[in-house]
């Protein structure tokens, strides 16, 4: 099944007179189990394709279709929705609430979207090696711990897709392998879609799917 198609995707950047074309004419698909990794050296537009991908920011010109409607297609209050319930997200900086629990901070994600599964949580913490850390706040916690308790909020609602920007970005070579390790598990065995932006070329031997972007445009697919 294809959840993200995009096509001939375009998007710049205006600063003062000066337009920048960030993302030229990209093209692609992403179906159901897909672990796609996007790789390409600072400013290449890696992140800026993941944010269009995911609906954080929009398209200048061409297609974007997730789960087979046009992305210019849906409201406001649809898109809210897709970002809360189909999608999951991870970023290089963990943005865990500091006052809130390993626990509280996973429940938060499923308060905002009024599906509060305790028994779920209790069962992401386990799945990321994180039960005994449930009641830890997050100065307790190391950089890769705190990105384990990020992934689990992220999938608690069960998302379709997950999105990754540079998720090993603050973390050393060891805890980096742990978490693209255990994101290879999370897709292997809960068939969760992965789509990951980094600039460690290692890393991309987890993948299924692999593109190299450079200066907006895709230069090498395999």
């Amino acid at each position: 099944m294809k959840l993200i198609v995009a096509d001939k995707v375009n998007k710049y950047y205006t600063q003062g007179e000066e337009r920048n074309h960030i993302l030229k004419a990209l093209s692609l698909v992403v179906n159901e189990g897909d672990f796609l990794g996007i790789i390409g050296p600072s400013g290449s537009g890696k992140t800026t394709l993941l944010y269009c991908l995911s609906s954080l920011e929009t398209i200048d010109d061409g297609d974007l279709i997730v789960l087979g409607e046009k992305i210019n297609q849906y409201t406001d209050k649809q898109i809210a929705k897709l970002r809360q319930e189909t999608f999951g997200f991870i970023f290089q900086f963990y943005h865990l609430i500091p006052n809130l629990t390993a626990y509280e901070n996973i429940m938060l994600a499923s308060v905002i979207a009024k599906k509060v599964d305790e028994a779920k949580i209790m069962d992401l913490l386990d799945k990321v090696g994180m039960t005994e850390y449930k009641d830890y706040f997050p100065n307790e916690l190391s950089g890769g711990m705190q990105q384990r308790i990020a992934i689990a909020r992220a999938l608690v609602n069960s998302p379709k897709v997950l999105f990754a920007d540079e998720p090993t970005g603050n973390l050393d070579q060891q805890k980096g392998k742990e978490i693209m390790e255990l994101l290879k598990k999370l897709n292997d065995e809960e068939q969760v879609t992965i789509i990951l932006v980094t600039h460690n070329e290692d890393y991309l031997s987890y993948c299924k799917q692999t593109k190299t972007l450079i200066d907006g445009e895709f230069v090498d697919t395999k």
